[in-house]
């Protein structure tokens, strides 16, 4: 970002201009800002958020905030222009520059010039998105929070003020020393990392070199073009390379990362997928024997699996809406221990601060894998072996536009019947029988409705399927492509 630009800004909506700014209320997410780069998020946009963001900071007794970016290649050109509005509401801005969620959060944390921040990213979206992340007094902002900024971005009534002041602040080095002092990693794993050409994938590399671990890199250069693969591990297809990789060089392990790090899945170093409910149960297994009685938190798309395993190691289950925001203010609410959701975002509030990080998250499973009484290293193939199987189906994603999947779950809620089976409506339709479960939801980040099944066996998975594949045929066109 060019310093020079922020210090003495644009004239973006000079007053007396005729107001000609379009605002696209689809990017208005649950939890975050999300759209398409340069036509529904422009830097106009970007400006106007700035100066409401400044506003609110103020506002909540905050004199400064947190600025950083992803590796998209509108990134920069955003990040400018909100720092532009930052700045002119009298806001003053640390800027973090090219890094990751987490280090913005870290810095938010352990800095501690503000509870305030923003990151400029669309997260896991295809090249073409981008948004804002966006932190107060340390807590994700609310949905009411989202609409008031909406509200004030619409209005473009900002009182000309003392220009903030601008910094940078290089806090990684802080933040990998913190990670490793915060972990025991006594053994030399040999690792695979797949950034998927994003900002993560770089700083995962040097943190688990700097750990002693060997680091092989697979994509961890930053491209936004995403040229490999989008950056979601979620896509079973975007981790087809990383199998492979893993397999040819007989691996510990693969760790596949999201577009700003906060979100992880793992590749076992027999080239299983280890989904993130799995790798909950992982976790909680390691955690609870010394935290009896603690609360673990998961969302509707989590295993069967994961609720019983937390009650059998004498945790206290608390099903979530699917979202970061959602899991973190849940965690909150109730003390929990330990929070995850299906497509990641693992929290540890154990000796960490209650934020998602998949680097840290990695670390804290390589700690589990080593074994200090032999001084080997237990294989986490040979961990989930020990767990009860299921079959199960990936996320499944039925494409929708934007402004009618909200309108279409109501519908299926309302008109949907599935007999006797255990209905749950926290967030979408969570189907639950004696032997399986299904889930039908629509997406907080992309224009899909999101689909995901379980069930003991083959049979009554595709039982399930079925059952799903008939009752939603009368609402979505050719449903049986998808099921």
């Amino acid at each position: 970002m060019q310093l020079k630009s922020v210090i003495q800004g644009d004239q973006h909506g000079a007053s007396g201009d005729k107001d000609t700014f379009k605002l696209v209320e689809t990017v208005f997410r649950d939890y975050d800002i999300r759209g398409i780069a340069f036509t529904e998020i422009n830097q106009e946009f970007a400006l106007r958020l700035g100066k409401s963001l400044g506003q609110l900071t103020l506002e909540r007794d905050e004199d400064s905030i947190y600025v950083g970016r992803d590796g998209r290649l509108s990134s920069d050109k955003l990040t400018t222009s909100l720092c532009e509005g930052l700045l002119s509401s009298g806001c003053n801005v640390i800027d973090l520059g090219l890094t990751s969620t987490p280090i913005l959060n870290f810095a938010i944390y352990h800095h501690g010039r503000s509870g305030c921040g923003v990151m400029v990213t669309a997260s896991h979206n295809p090249g073409a998105y981008n948004g804002f992340k966006m932190v107060m007094q340390k807590v994700v902002v609310s949905s009411d929070e989202i609409q008031e900024l909406k509200g004030m971005m619409k209005a473009n009534l900002f009182t000309p003020l003392t220009k903030g002041f601008f910094s940078s602040l290089d806090i990684m080095p802080q933040y990998l020393n913190y990670v490793i002092d915060n972990t025991e990693i006594t053994h030399k794993f040999n690792l695979v990392i797949d950034g998927g050409n994003a900002v993560a994938g770089d700083i995962a590399a040097r943190l688990f070199e700097q750990a002693g671990c060997h680091v092989e890199r697979l994509f961890c250069d930053v491209d936004g073009d995403f040229p490999n693969h989008d950056p979601n591990p979620s896509n079973e297809k975007n981790l087809a390379t990383l199998i492979e990789r893993v397999k040819l060089n007989k691996a510990d392990l693969g760790i596949a990362l999201d577009g700003d790090g906060d979100r992880l899945v793992i590749i076992s170093g027999a080239g299983k997928i280890v989904w993130p409910d799995r790798l909950m149960m992982i976790f909680a297994q390691a955690i609870l024997p010394q935290n009896p009685g603690s609360i673990v938190v998961f969302d509707v798309k989590s295993s069967m699996r994961l609720k019983e395993f937390i009650i059998q190691n004498s945790g206290v289950p608390l099903l979530s809406k699917t979202g970061h925001s959602h899991i973190r203010q849940a965690l909150i609410d109730s003390n929990a221990i330990l929070g995850g959701e299906f497509s990641g975002h693992i929290f540890f509030n154990d000796r960490w601060n209650g934020f998602d990080d998949g680097l840290y998250a990695a670390a804290r499973l390589l700690e589990v894998l080593c074994n200090s009484d032999t001084d080997k290293v237990i294989s986490i193939d040979c961990i989930l072996s020990k767990f009860d199987n299921s079959c199960f189906t990936p996320e499944i994603l039925v494409p929708i536009p934007e402004t009618e999947k909200f309108e279409l779950m109501e519908k299926l809620t309302n008109y949907c019947n599935f007999g006797d089976a255990q209905i749950t409506t926290l967030d979408g339709l969570r189907v639950e029988r004696s032997q399986s479960w299904g889930l039908i939801r629509a997406s907080n980040t992309t224009p899909n409705l999101t689909l995901r099944f379980e069930a003991n066996n083959n049979m009554e998975l595709k039982c399930i399927k079925a059952h799903f594949q008939n009752k939603l045929k009368p609402f979505i066109k050719k449903i049986e492509d998808y099921i």
